[in-house]
C-alpha cells in the first residue's frame, strides 16, 4: 500500500500547478479535449504533457490516473456464502495516450494495471487484472457532426449511469469491443452501437470480448430548453446460458426507455422509465424499472439540499406462468445505492431520503437513509449486478432492510480527490430468513488524475 500512497502524493503535487482555465476531468477520459492548449504560449504544470505538438494540426496528449480504494466491512453479502469480514485495499493505475492526426483521424489508447492488497481469499473478477488494454480505439470524423469509433471503448450515455455505467467504483472499469457511430448536430446527439463487453482476466494482455454476450442499441439525447434534458433509447442485450431461478437458457432482451432531467430555480428533478420485452428459455420477458427523484436547495449558508428518490425494478411473481418478470439492469452503476454491492435493480423497491450540505466550494457532505424491499416475495434478493443472494424460497417476506449512509468528498485541487462513505445495511426479515446479518462498510477513495 505504501507504493500506491507515495505515487498519489507525488502526482498530486505535480498536478497542483496548472493553467487556471483547464476544464474538469471527465468520467470517460477519452471525452476530454486539450486542443485549446494550441493557443496557450505559457503552458504550466503538466500542460506540456497534455499537448505535445507534432506537426500541423497533429498533437499527442498524455494522461492517466492513480487510485487507491480502502475497504473495511463485516458480514459481506450479509454474511452468506462463506464471505468473511475483511479490510483490504484496491489499487489501479491507468496511463493514456491520445494522438490527433488532423481534424479527421484520432487514435486513443489506455493501459491499466489493477491490484488487490491484503484481501482475504481470491480476488473477484473486477478486483485484479494484470497489465492490459483498457481502451484502444480509432476515431474517424468524415464530416462535421459525424464520428465513427471502432475498437475497445468505455460508454457513458447520461450522467446518472443507472443501466449503462463506466463501473467507476470497482477496481476494473467496464469497457466494450465494437463499433459506435455518433451524430451530434444542432443540440441533438444520436448514438448507434454494437458491442461485446470485455471480460477482465487476471493475466497480462489477455482481456477478451465476451463470446456469450452482445449489447447494441440506439440512444438519442436533446435539450428541449437550456435547463432540461430529454433522452430516448432502444437497447438490445443478449446472453447465452443466462440463469434465472432454476432455469438456464439464452436471454434475448430489448429495453425501451425515456429519461427527463432538469432544474427549475432551486429545484432539481429526474425521472426515468424502462420497459423490457424479449425471450428467455422459451419464456416471454415482461419487465420494467422506474426512477423518480429530485431535490430542493435552500438559499442558505452551505447550500443545504433536501432530496427524495424512488427506485423500482420488477421481479418474477410466478416462475411457472411462462413469463420472466425480473428486470435486468444490464451494466448498472455499482455504487448507485451504496458501495456494499448488496442491492441490485432486479426485484427491487427502494425509497431514499437525503440531506446534503456544501461547507466549501470543493467539499460535499450528505446523510441518507434508504428503505429496501423486494418487489415481490416470490423472487430472489439480487446483489450487484444481478446475482441472486440465494434461490427464492418459501419465505415471502419483502422487507430487505434499510441502509443508513454518510458520504463525503473533497476535491483538493483539479487533479486530486478524496472521497469516503460509511454505510450500515440492516438485515430485514427477508434477509434474516436466509440466515443473514447486518453489514457495516467503510470506504475511502484517494484518486489522482493527470
Amino acid at each position: 500500500m505504501t507504493r500506491w500512497t507515495a505515487a498519489l502524493a507525488i502526482l498530486a503535487t505535480a498536478g497542483a500547478a496548472q493553467a487556471a482555465e483547464a476544464p474538469a476531468f471527465k468520467p470517460v477520459r477519452a471525452d476530454e479535449d486539450y486542443s485549446y492548449l494550441r493557443n496557450v504560449a505559457d503552458r504550466t504544470g503538466l500542460d506540456p504533457l497534455r499537448y505535445i505538438p507534432l506537426g500541423d494540426q497533429v498533437y499527442l496528449s498524455l494522461g492517466g490516473e492513480a487510485r487507491l480504494r480502502v475497504d473495511t466491512a463485516d458480514h459481506p453479502h450479509f454474511g452468506l456464502g462463506g464471505k468473511e469480514s475483511d479490510t483490504f485495499a484496491l489499487g489501479r493505475l491507468l496511463l493514456s495516450g491520445d494522438l490527433h492526426l488532423g481534424r479527421t483521424v484520432r487514435l486513443y489508447g489506455e493501459l491499466g494495471v489493477h491490484r488487490d492488497i491484503g484481501m482475504r481469499g481470491a480476488a473477484g473478477p473486477i478486483d485484479r487484472d494484470g497489465l492490459d488494454t483498457q481502451v484502444l480505439f480509432l476515431d474517424v470524423a468524415p464530416t462535421h457532426g459525424w464520428r465513427l469509433r471502432l475498437g475497445r471503448q468505455e460508454l457513458q450515455l447520461n450522467p446518472t449511469q443507472r443501466f449503462i455505467a463506466v463501473r467507476e467504483a470497482p477496481n476494473v472499469r467496464q469497457s466494450f469491443d465494437g463499433l459506435r457511430v455518433t451524430r451530434d448536430v444542432d443540440g441533438l446527439k444520436l448514438d448507434a452501437f454494437y458491442f461485446q463487453p470485455v471480460v477482465a482476466q487476471t493475466g497480462a494482455f489477455n482481456d477478451r470480448a465476451s463470446r456469450t454476450q452482445r449489447f447494441y442499441g440506439l440512444y438519442a439525447s436533446t435539450k428541449p430548453s437550456p435547463h432540461r434534458t430529454l433522452d430516448v433509447y432502444l437497447l438490445g442485450f443478449e446472453r447465452d446460458g443466462a440463469r434465472f431461478g432454476a432455469v438456464t437458457g439464452d436471454e434475448h432482451r430489448v429495453s425501451l426507455g425515456v429519461r427527463l432531467a432538469g432544474t427549475q430555480d432551486r429545484v432539481d428533478y429526474e425521472v426515468e422509465g424502462v420497459v423490457q420485452g424479449g425471450r428467455f428459455a422459451g419464456r416471454t420477458i415482461r419487465a420494467f424499472a422506474a426512477s423518480a427523484g429530485g431535490g430542493y436547495t435552500l438559499d442558505r449558508t452551505w447550500k443545504p439540499r433536501l432530496g427524495l428518490r424512488l427506485d423500482v425494478g420488477s421481479g418474477d411473481k410466478d416462475p411457472a406462468d411462462g413469463r420472466l418478470g425480473t428486470f435486468n439492469p444490464m451494466f448498472p452503476k455499482g455504487g448507485y445505492f451504496n458501495e456494499t454491492g448488496l442491492i441490485s435493480w432486479g426485484n427491487l423497491a427502494a425509497l431514499r431520503a437525503s440531506f446534503g450540505v456544501a461547507p466549501a466550494k470543493a467539499v460535499n457532505l450528505e446523510a441518507s437513509y434508504t428503505a429496501h424491499s423486494r418487489w415481490t416475495g416470490a423472487d430472489a434478493i439480487y446483489l450487484q449486478p444481478l446475482v441472486p443472494l440465494a434461490p427464492a424460497g418459501g419465505d415471502r417476506s419483502r422487507n430487505v432492510g434499510g441502509a443508513a449512509q454518510l458520504d463525503g468528498s473533497w476535491q483538493v485541487n483539479r487533479s486530486f480527490k478524496l472521497q469516503a462513505q460509511w454505510a450500515r445495511q440492516a438485515a430485514g426479515p427477508a434477509v434474516r430468513a436466509l440466515g443473514g446479518h447486518p453489514v457495516n462498510l467503510a470506504v475511502l477513495f484517494a484518486q489522482m488524475r493527470f
